[in-house]
């Protein structure tokens, strides 16, 4: 059964395996800090998977905690942006009065375009030691989703919709830089060698995306592509009246003067 992804939203629910203290909020501002921050700050537990989402998003401003943990210091909101993407991430407990870690779930929210939401929840999804879709106490996580109008399900099914978007457009980009390719190949403009070498890079591109690894893939398909950027040769010469010209050879030269004299 296909998902289709919502154009202007994303709200998908993971299990949190991990919590370590590597993290503080800022009292200053509430923005989320290192936990060797100095200044007057308070403990909290990220988890496993707000960690890794953070990591996949490279480039992203400072989170700032709508909701500060309190006694409860594994319970907490946080919001940032990520280029044109606006994410906010909720941790609640849903098992076991959040006694255990395993008894929490993440609630992330992404606003924005589908094709970046797509790419990142797919990294996340690649880059997790688990897939987090998958609870640890499912009873519990049926209960709780039921309450947003989802379930184990479907949240599943749109973790896996938001993945099959990302490699589509992967696949989409590999697809364009073999048609290039091949094209150029035809002409037969273009050293031999350089089309080897891009040819290397598309293999090593498909590689990396049945590996789940997206920055592969798009590294891959820059060196494929600046294989291929061929400096336009020119040719010089020299004018009647002793002044040089150069005409590059793929730019048309139209002759404007008039041999007959006034």
């Amino acid at each position: 059964m296909e998902v289709d992804l919502h154009p202007e939203r994303s709200v998908i629910h993971a299990q949190v395996r991990k919590a370590k203290s590597n993290h503080c909020v800022d009292e200053s501002g509430r923005y989320l800090r290192s936990a060797h921050h100095k200044g007057p700050s308070s403990k909290v537990y990220l988890g496993d998977v707000c960690e890794t989402l953070l990591r996949c998003c490279v480039g992203a401003e400072t989170p700032v905690f709508t909701e500060v943990p309190g006694f409860d210091e594994q319970r907490w909101m946080l919001e940032y942006t990520v280029g044109a993407l606006h994410i906010s991430v909720q941790s609640i407990p849903y098992w076991g009065f959040g006694l255990l870690t395993s008894g929490y779930r993440n609630i992330i929210v992404m606003r924005g375009p589908v094709e970046e939401r797509a790419r990142i929840i797919h990294d996340l999804a690649a880059s997790a030691q688990h897939n987090p879709w998958e609870f640890a106490h499912r009873g519990s996580a049926e209960k709780g989703l039921a309450k947003t109008g989802s379930s184990l399900k479907a949240n599943e099914m749109l973790w896996r919709a938001h993945q099959k978007r990302a490699k589509s457009l992967l696949s989409e980009s590999i697809a364009a830089l073999e048609h290039h390719v091949s094209r150029l190949e035809k002409k037969g403009d273009v050293d031999p060698h350089l089309i080897e070498l891009a040819n290397l890079e598309i293999g090593l591109a498909h590689q990396a995306l049945a590996d789940d690894n997206t920055p592969a893939v798009e590294r891959a398909l820059s060196r494929g592509e600046a294989a291929l950027l061929v400096p336009i040769e020119s040719e010089e010469e020299v004018s009647p009246d002793g002044t040089l010209l150069v005409i590059e050879e793929d730019v048309p030269f139209v002759d404007m003067t008039d041999d007959e004299s006034e």
